[in-house]
């Protein structure tokens, strides 16, 4: 008997080990309410609710020295006015920019490597990997068949961010920037948002995963929201029909 489990003990680690590389996909769900919306002009509040009411789409690759956590199927939306035009003055509707994020992380290193756009430019900032204040319990619940245990933080609003991970995948990862956390990562909620898993792949080979470029330009923290700032400020422009053009920013509450 004790051959036997030996055995199927030793295939265990076979298999395991022959799992170089695991990709899962991800999906997150952000609830706003109605004071949210409110702040919005009435025409476009619908247009907007049935805008962000869609999950947005995330892919995390791992290959054991790096992973990858980034959206996928990005795509700008357009949220017609109902405002009427006039001879002299045409409103083109709401350009929606889902918001990119491009999270690499190196565990020699232990820090990550995150991607943001300002303007169309794309700049890199380079973060130390964080060691959260985590607590766990002995809350358990299965996830796509896998097992998972609970950990929660509580947040400066007051707000409990649950994580479920489990530990029958030997990869220590999760979405965005966790990594403290000892499993994988496969939901996390929270009041207002929720992150679950939709799909889990295993590849018996190392994923080659996108890499910084080489020209890239690496900012601090700071000066990258100093930029954001910059880039709400209205901007006027002329076309090369003699056109004019104005863009501008509003400014909404963010739904605690």
């Amino acid at each position: 008997m004790k051959q036997y489990v030996l055995v199927i003990l030793t295939l265990f680690s076979i298999s395991v080990f022959a799992q170089k590389s695991i990709k899962i996909t991800y999906e997150q769900k952000i609830v706003y309410s109605d004071s949210f919306f409110n702040q919005l002009p009435e025409e476009d509040r619908e247009g907007f609710r049935t805008v962000l009411s869609k999950p947005n789409k995330f892919e995390l690759i791992n290959n054991g020295d790096f992973s990858l956590f980034k959206s996928v199927n990005l795509k700008e939306e357009v949220i017609v006015s109902k405002e009427k035009n006039t001879p002299t003055y045409t409103n083109a509707g709401t350009f929606f920019k889902p918001f990119k994020v491009w999270v690499l992380k190196d565990f020699t290193k232990q820090l990550s490597v995150e991607s943001a756009e300002v303007d169309d430019n794309e700049y890199y900032i380079e973060v130390p990997f964080a060691k959260d204040e985590l607590h766990y319990d002995k809350k358990t619940k299965a996830i796509d068949g896998y097992t998972c245990k609970s950990a929660y933080a509580m947040t400066a609003a007051n707000d409990t961010i649950q994580y479920w991970y489990t530990q029958e995948i030997p990869v220590i990862d999760g979405p965005f920037s966790m990594n403290s956390i000892p499993g994988l990562v496969l939901s996390v909620e929270s009041k207002k948002k929720v992150i679950y898993v939709t799909k889990i792949e295993f590849f018996d080979k190392k994923i080659q995963l996108e890499s910084v470029p080489a020209k890239a330009s690496f900012i601090t923290k700071e000066k990258l929201n100093k930029m954001k700032i910059e880039a709400l400020k209205p901007k006027s422009y002329t076309d090369e029909s003699g056109a004019k053009h104005e863009t501008y920013s509003v400014h909404i509450k963010a739904d605690n």
